[in-house]
């Protein structure tokens, strides 16, 4: 997201020189830590070359509990909401399950007739779409058939390998699309876990006190209560964004009349979620299909999609995350680097939230003296 490079946390210049001393501490210990983790990352990708398969097991097993573990630190605060209306919590889990139970089910009644026609609809056209896309791409060579041969055959390669890896990519993603569908059905265990989650939400958090040393328990519960405000408010902020930017992109496609809309708008929605290459990402796709159509529909999306970032990124997130996650771009883009070579785009969702608890173990580290 555009709007994280604001997010710093820019030092005031009325603070006492022991407060900024504090804070270039902490982001010492960050620097450090981050490098302890790469060489380690290093070491384990030289010993274990296989290890993306082993990931990709332990992904497997995780995913329905890191799900499940997401969605009740999500709802939680509606639990204790009708709780304090002397719902029985049994009653306040089930009424909630309801009312996901009715909103997916509206949402799958409207949508998802239309969701299967497109996708079906763009495994057919796929071939054709490439043949449009590598007819743009001989016209724009074309184009440049003029310019001296060394720097024509530089452009020749380039085309070839933008031509290659196009082809690629897309091919990827679609085929990425089929197994994620085959891949959901077996979360259908995740219902269960939320419920037994919310149910013993209070219960796991007094056991997982009980085990932490008497002197300890203050720092630990300072260091939950910031993860708690700064992972919670990032996750719900971020959602909130990924909805806004889905819905927006999805009306710029229908304007412009770009095919495929709900599809492209779905996983431009759900990129978003990743700071800065997020919106490049989500965009991709779009972009190969408007080229295959006229010069005028790539123009206007791209113009479509600078707006909807633009709001985003200038009000949005303003209003919504404010300043509460300090973290720097810097650090931001190396684990986005480090997330995305370990476990591809979910490496890359889960990367700012894991630097923002680490950050608050960091602060209120319980072990410190």
């Amino acid at each position: 997201m555009i709007y994280l490079a604001k997010m710093s946390d820019v030092s005031n210049n009325h603070q006492p020189d022991n407060n900024q001393q504090l804070r270039y501490q902490k982001w010492y210990r960050i620097g450090f830590l981050t490098i302890i983790v790469l060489v380690v990352i290093y070491l384990i990708m030289l010993i274990f070359p296989n290890y993306r398969e082993v990931l990709s097991s332990l992904g497997r097993i995780i995913l329905p509990f890191l799900l499940a573990g997401l969605c009740a630190y999500l709802l939680m605060p509606v639990v204790n909401l009708l709780i304090s209306w002397s719902i029985p919590k049994w009653l306040a889990i089930l009424v909630i399950f309801l009312l996901i139970a009715l909103l997916i089910s509206g949402l799958a009644y409207y949508s998802y007739p239309k969701f299967i026609e497109q996708a079906e609809r763009l495994t057919e056209q796929f071939p054709e779409l490439l043949s449009g896309y590598r007819n743009w791409l001989s016209q724009i060579e074309h184009m440049v058939g003029t310019f001296p041969e060394p720097i024509h055959s530089e452009i020749d390669k380039l085309f070839n390998r933008i031509d290659q890896y196009s082809a690629n990519w897309l091919e990827a993603r679609i085929t990425g699309m089929t197994k994620l569908t085959e891949y959901l059905i077996s979360l259908a265990v995740v219902p269960v876990l939320l419920y037994y989650l919310l149910l013993d939400f209070n219960k796991l958090k007094q056991r997982t006190m009980q085990a932490v040393p008497r002197s300890q328990q203050k720092k630990v519960k300072q260091m939950i209560r910031s993860i708690d405000h700064d992972l919670g408010h990032y996750i719900r902020g971020q959602l909130l964004i990924c909805l806004f930017v889905g819905l927006t992109t999805y009306i710029v496609y229908l304007i412009i009349r770009l095919d495929y809309s709900i599809l492209l708008a779905l996983f431009m929605g759900v990129m978003n979620i990743i700071p800065y290459f997020g919106p490049l990402i989500g965009a991709f796709p779009a972009l190969l299909i408007a080229l295959t159509i006229s010069t005028e529909t790539v123009v206007f999306l791209i113009i479509g999609m600078v707006a909807v970032q633009f709001l985003e990124g200038n009000i949005l997130a303003p209003l919504i995350l404010g300043h509460s996650v300090h973290v720097h771009p810097i650090l931001v883009i190396l684990v986005l680097l480090i997330g995305g070579e370990l476990a591809g785009i979910l490496g890359m969702v889960l990367a700012v939230p894991i630097v923002v608890v680490l950050r608050s173990v960091l602060l209120y580290n319980p072990f410190k003296k």
